[in-house]
């Protein structure tokens, strides 16, 4: 059984097939939040991010006919933008500095030092999210920042359920030894 907002991507990517190309407007509104944070946080870069998530949406929207409905629409496109962002990373252009920090991702502490320290935190662990290997980051991020299941991951990824299991719990090795004695000071 469908759920209404897989339902309504199914209908407008029919609608757009059709010819209306007003009716990926509302895929755009729907998604394009989500794949905005996900090149992001790929990436390490906003500006880039930005670039990738109106790449991953030129993609899907000229790649509609190749979306056969045997997932959910949603999982298709953020496999669309986890492509783009494979390229970008393949391709050498890795960005070196830690994404931009936004209010929305640090709950605000009650004095300016926790705050600062908090910023810092968080600074350092979107750093060494960077640093992961591509298949490590994407199964962490799917699975931590996107809240995705396991079996959506491998929906998007292609990667079986066992394997992204094992590739969040190295990411979150990987994450403890590079953090190390800064996790010790929280």
């Amino acid at each position: 059984m469908l759920d209404i907002a897989e339902a309504a991507d199914r209908d407008a990517v029919a609608r757009t097939l059709a010819g209306d190309a007003e009716a990926f407007a509302s895929v755009v509104r729907r998604h394009g939040k989500t794949l905005l944070t996900l090149c992001t946080r790929m990436v390490s870069d906003r500006q880039v991010g930005e670039e990738l998530a109106q790449e991953a949406l030129a993609r899907a929207y000229s790649g509609l006919g190749s979306w056969n409905g045997d997932c959910r629409f949603r999982h298709w496109l953020c496999r669309v933008a986890m492509n783009c962002c494979r390229d970008y990373l393949k391709a050498g252009a890795r960005a070196e500095r830690p994404a931009e920090l936004t209010g929305d991702e640090l709950a605000t502490a009650r004095d300016p030092e926790g705050e600062v320290a908090g910023r810092e935190l968080l600074a350092a662990l979107e750093s060494a999210i960077a640093r992961l290997p591509i298949k490590y980051r994407e199964a962490f991020l799917l699975f931590h920042a996107q809240n995705l299941a396991y079996d959506e991951i491998e929906a998007i990824t292609g990667a079986s359920v066992s394997a992204l299991k094992v590739r969040v719990h190295r990411a979150r090795l990987m994450l403890r030894s590079d953090l190390g004695d800064l996790l010790d000071e929280v």
